[in-house]
């Protein structure tokens, strides 16, 4: 008897032992799990461009970081005066001048990627996202977009196949006069939803005047978040968000957030170039109805690196976001809605 209850005593222990030592191996690999989800990135931009350096005329052209108030125009005078005034000589507190050639907005973009320790979404032509993005040690989505009409649906499909598609967009029918609910644009919006890929449309504003001097059909009318209502009902499973975050029309942006919760939005431009007050007042807005988990930062970067430091300090300087919601917009919002880190 008592050799048995020894014995028995003695399994016991060791059993004790193996399920210390498993649950010790456990709680290593759970901490090896944990150390690995952390996020690679620190910000994701939903929306840079890689463009060439004259897109807006012989460079440099400088843009405000932010601008203050809006230059007014004087329509008995060329339309080239107001230009100067807005992008030629804009009198601003931060007026960031433009790179003088395609590979140093490349370059100068990609370096701004490293120093933010940032991923960003890149449309544009095919070839020209692939040739930074083979420059970026994994810090570019490719996207294709900026062009009105898109390359056509099997084009896109085979850059999807080349893995040079990740995102289709940004989709900028708008300046074209092409509404967002066209249904020109119904089979790019049935082929995002076939291939899982998300789906981002210029909704919002373009340079003051555009209509002037570069995009006579654009309208604000088309600019209105809701018009999408009917696109979002037809493709339920569509990965979409609305860049520039509908503005100014925040009733109508609000009003999309809320009744389709799959709708996300990206901050581009407003966060750079709108007068501080003017962002900070809008992003509240939206964040005080209660979408702060589904905003996104983007730059919409042109051909102007620097201006994506004034971008970020957009976020972080908004006196109403706490730390949380910084991070959320900043990184953790986009890596949700692309399915990526965590």
């Amino acid at each position: 008897m008592t050799v048995c209850l020894t014995g028995r005593v003695a399994n016991l222990r060791s059993i004790g032992r193996l399920l210390a030592l498993a649950a010790l191996l456990l709680t290593g690999m759970t901490l090896v799990g944990a150390a690995s989800a952390q996020p690679r990135y620190a910000i994701i931009d939903m929306h840079m461009h890689a463009e060439p350096a004259d897109a807006y005329g012989p460079p440099p052209q400088t843009v405000c970081a932010p601008y203050g108030e809006w230059p007014a125009r004087d329509p008995g005078k060329p339309i080239g005066t107001y230009l100067d005034a807005f992008s030629g000589h804009p009198a601003c507190a931060h007026p960031v001048r433009s790179e003088r050639t395609d590979a140093a907005i490349r370059d100068a973009s990609l370096a701004q990627l490293r120093k933010h320790n940032m991923l960003a979404v890149l449309s544009g032509p095919e070839d020209r996202v692939a040739d930074w993005t083979a420059r970026a040690e994994g810090r570019i989505l490719p996207a294709i977009g900026d062009v009105w009409p898109l390359p056509s649906v099997a084009q896109l499909r085979a850059a999807h196949r080349a893995g040079h598609l990740k995102v289709i967009g940004e989709i900028t029918a708008q300046y074209d006069g092409v509404p967002p609910n066209d249904p020109a644009l119904e089979p790019y919006y049935t082929l995002a939803e076939e291939l899982d890929i998300p789906v981002g449309v210029h909704v919002g504003p373009g340079p003051p005047g555009i209509a002037y001097f570069a995009a006579p059909k654009m309208r604000l009318r088309d600019a209105r978040a809701t018009a999408l209502e009917d696109v979002l009902v037809r493709h339920p499973r569509l990965r979409l968000y609305v860049m520039h975050a509908g503005w100014p029309f925040a009733d109508d942006m609000i009003a999309l957030l809320y009744a389709h919760p799959q709708v996300y939005v990206d901050t581009g431009i407003i966060d750079y170039a709108f007068p501080r007050a003017e962002f900070h007042a809008y992003l509240k807005r939206l964040v005080d109805a209660g979408f702060a988990r589904r905003i996104m930062f983007g730059s919409d970067q042109m051909i102007w690196p620097a201006a994506i430091d004034t971008a970020i300090e957009g976020i972080t300087s908004a006196p109403f976001l706490t730390p949380a919601q910084k991070r959320d917009i900043l990184h953790d919002n986009a890596a949700r809605f692309l399915r990526i880190e965590g």
